[in-house]
């Protein structure tokens, strides 16, 4: 119950996240499963100009391995010819496909992609998507079914559009990100502050958001979870990549987002706290990615 002064031993009861969250989220995998009906995860990253393809490409493959150790059975990364390039040199197990040409193809090979969730990240910033692409991505996926994961610079190329945020959405920002979208400085705000504002937010947007944090606040208007981790092991680059693969490979199998959303964000939490214990403030998001499957293997469930 720690952080989380001012609340009653009821309200707080409620509002934590726990295993229990993670169990209520795991879906059971049968004997005659296969990695398609294990749920598929489709990451579209963004521009690949200049040096920073190695980079969107390491944030692009942080996703997909997250989301393959979390539990999806295939995942696919989508960009421009730099990026695809660059995560293919990476890991030979992600499945790529490049992104090209108009609008128009671009989206039908969107389409052409099996998947179940959406991950919108790594480069999608204003200057390196066009609004026509964005608006159809989302239209494609909202009519299919599918939920969208926005992290990073995707949210940033929201912030100018959130007539397109929708209840099959996910969004993710940390506080400067939050403050771009809704214009809203949280930073040391305390957490009756953040949790007014997030729920403000996502009601009025229909989605559900994660407001990362030492106390990450997740919530769809009505609905409230607050995660409170027993380290500092997630402070470092690269860890809300592994959480946004996370996120999505619950969102593929998982019918409710909220829910979804709320076992990856403790799950993820779970992690850093057994890193932590083993290698204190060393810990990289490759560690956190490699551990998944230490920390979730206790969830698993199997069926005839």
């Amino acid at each position: 119950m720690q952080g989380l002064k001012g609340f009653s031993a009821g309200a707080k009861r409620r509002m934590l996240t726990s295993s229990k969250d993670i169990q209520r989220a795991t879906p059971r995998i049968s004997m005659h499963s296969n990695k398609y009906s294990r749920g598929s995860v489709l990451i579209i990253a963004g521009s690949g100009r200049y040096s920073g393809a190695m980079k969107l490409a390491a944030s692009a493959a942080a996703e997909a391995l997250a989301a393959l150790r979390t539990e999806s059975g295939y995942v696919t990364i989508a960009g421009p010819k730099r990026i695809v390039s660059s995560a293919a040199r990476i890991s030979p197990v992600f499945v790529i496909r490049e992104l090209s040409g108009p609008i128009k193809k671009q989206l039908s090979i969107i389409k052409s992609i099996r998947h179940d969730a959406v991950i919108l990240g790594p480069g999608l910033e204003p200057a390196n998507i066009k609004l026509e692409l964005l608006k159809g991505i989302i239209k494609m996926e909202k009519s299919s079914g599918n939920c969208l994961v926005v992290d990073g610079a995707a949210i940033r190329a929201l912030a100018n559009h959130r007539e397109l945020i929708n209840n099959c959405m996910v969004l993710t920002p940390h506080d400067g990100e939050f403050k771009a979208l809704a214009g809203i400085n949280l930073k040391g705000a305390a957490l009756k502050t953040r949790i007014s504002a997030a729920k403000k937010f996502a009601a009025e947007y229909n989605c559900i958001l994660a407001l990362k944090g030492h106390k990450t606040v997740i919530t769809d208007g009505k609905r409230l979870k607050v995660n409170v981790p027993k380290s500092p092991a997630l402070a470092t680059m690269g860890t809300g990549d592994v959480l946004a693969g996370m996120i999505a490979s619950y969102l593929a199998l998982h019918k409710d987002a909220f829910e979804g959303a709320v076992a990856a964000v403790h799950a993820h939490s779970m992690i850093g706290d057994k890193l932590y214990k083993k290698k204190g403030e060393h810990i990289t998001a490759q560690d956190v990615a490699e551990a998944i499957p230490e920390v979730l293997k206790q969830f698993d469930i199997t069926r005839k």
